[in-house]
């Protein structure tokens, strides 16, 4: 792959982006085509941890059209940017999602075949004999390729793999190797992805950002796409660890995170109260909770859940451990990782309009910031009946 700019910085004032115009409710209006446009584009790069260059290169590109600042760091990490209408005043808020998916990494070859090492939660099915693959070069041309099965000791979790046609090129080592599965589809209401997870969070983020260019809100708003998640949120640490984002910054991961009751495929974005590792942070939420009561006002058919997502780790703990006030939001998703119920390797997938309100959650809790205390329970929970008070002796 290609290795990633140190630094880059790029500043726009114009758009290109096909389909929108400069009107702020024209773009509001068109929100679920380009959102889907976004993941299509996306869905078209195939990632895994440290070879995430196909997938930047496409985020680089979109939020070029839209218009919207971008700098990569020296870890590769692209961070961009809109500045708030009364910047300072009010605290900036973070969208992050990660690019790369579990798979394989080519690191050697015996004989004939190639030993592939997998990076993140590759399902126990991965290791069986005749796993469709394929193998990615330099330039992103695919080779189809196969499993033949495990490879060495099984805490090694490396599987054989063979090509399936003979090639010219070959293969460098180490090269990625992702499951031969749809890039994107949509099937019925299910938006169907060998990658949902996480190149949902990150078309969501392309969306919202798209849609606050031409309003921007009181505070800064960043769009965080990190490297390297799936074998330890690497990316986001070493982001947290540089203070790259500005201290008081709410940060909100957007991940597509396995089912679980109360985070139901269909019922909308999941606001996520915390992970497997850490309870997040209640100033960081309360900007998704006046989102939600907000674009449940002016739409009634918007949906959103709550839950604790126990399932995994997601970049929001990154965060916390730098003290930072962070927080998440989760696309309830099928066949978590790739992993089918029956033991298979299946593509993921996600409910239609899961994404698309969550890409007006997103949005709205940039732009309600400044009101985030400001919230139904909030309100209710500092309101004692004067009964109950005088009872007590106020």
């Amino acid at each position: 792959m290609e290795p990633f700019p140190l630094a880059e910085v790029v500043t726009l004032e114009v758009v290109t982006l096909t389909d929108m115009t400069a009107t702020p409710s024209d773009t509001a209006n068109r929100a679920p085509d380009f959102a889907l446009d976004f993941l299509a584009r996306l869905g078209a790069q195939p990632a895994v941890a440290f070879h995430e260059n196909g997938v930047a290169t496409a985020v680089r590109g979109a939020l070029t059209e839209i218009g919207v600042s971008w700098r990569t760091d020296s870890f590769g990490n692209i961070i961009a940017h809109i500045g708030g209408s009364a910047a300072g005043s009010h605290p900036a808020i973070a969208f992050m999602a990660h690019m790369d998916h579990p798979g394989f990494e080519i690191v050697g070859r015996d004989g004939d075949y190639l030993i592939g090492q997998a990076l993140g939660g590759v399902p126990e099915g991965a290791f069986a004999a005749n796993v469709p693959l394929q193998v990615i070069l330099p330039a992103g041309r695919r080779i189809a390729a196969e499993t033949v099965g495990p490879y060495g000791e099984e805490r090694e979790r490396q599987a054989q793999i063979r090509l399936l046609a003979s090639s010219s090129d070959a293969v460098p080592i180490p090269s990625p190797a992702v499951f031969d599965l749809p890039d994107f589809s949509i099937e019925d209401d299910y938006l169907v992805m060998r990658a949902a997870d996480d190149l949902a969070g990150c078309g969501c983020i392309l969306s919202a950002l798209a849609s606050l260019r031409d309003e921007p809100p009181a505070g800064d708003v960043y769009g965080v796409f990190t490297r390297a998640e799936e074998v330890g949120l690497v990316g986001a640490r070493l982001l947290a660890e540089a203070g790259t984002l500005p201290g008081d910054t709410l940060v909100v991961s957007l991940e597509s995170s396995r089912t679980l009751p109360g985070a139901e495929i269909g019922g909308g974005p999941v606001i996520r109260v915390g992970d497997a590792g850490s309870t997040f942070n209640s100033d960081a939420e309360s900007a998704l909770i006046r989102a939600r009561e907000a674009l449940t006002a002016r739409q009634p058919d918007f949906r959103a859940q709550r839950q604790l997502m126990s399932g995994g780790v997601c970049e929001a703990s990154a965060f916390l451990a730098y003290g930072y006030r962070a927080t998440g939001v989760a696309f309830p998703l099928g066949n978590y990782h790739n992993g089918a119920p029956d033991g298979s390797i299946a593509a993921e997938y996600i409910h239609r309009d899961d994404y698309w309100n969550g890409a007006a959650l997103v949005a709205e809790a940039a732009r309600q910031v400044p009101m985030r205390w400001d919230t139904a329970f909030s309100r209710r929970i500092r309101q004692v009946p004067d009964g109950m008070r005088a009872r007590l002796g106020g």
